[in-house]
């Protein structure tokens, strides 16, 4: 049962048959370029993420601060 068995097929298939695989080719290769194009906007998502997350973090400290100088010169007044 290992011997490769011969097949026979008409020259119009054959042609069909390649241009189907030559379609199919190019579609893969459009949809690994959509996928490269969408792992390339999740990286700057995930950058412009952080960044804010670091904004964020950053006017909370801030605001703390104020708070921390306005209550410390309130509780100094009382």
């Amino acid at each position: 049962m290992d011997k490769k068995m011969q097949v026979f097929i008409k020259i119009e298939d054959f042609k069909d048959i390649t241009e189907i695989m030559t379609l199919a080719r190019q579609r893969l290769q459009q949809a690994k370029n959509i996928l490269n194009r969408i792992a390339e906007l999740k990286a700057q998502e995930d950058a412009e993420f952080d960044a804010w997350t670091s904004e964020l973090a950053e006017i909370e400290r801030r605001m703390q601060a104020v708070d921390s100088t306005l209550l410390g010169r309130h509780e100094e007044n009382a």
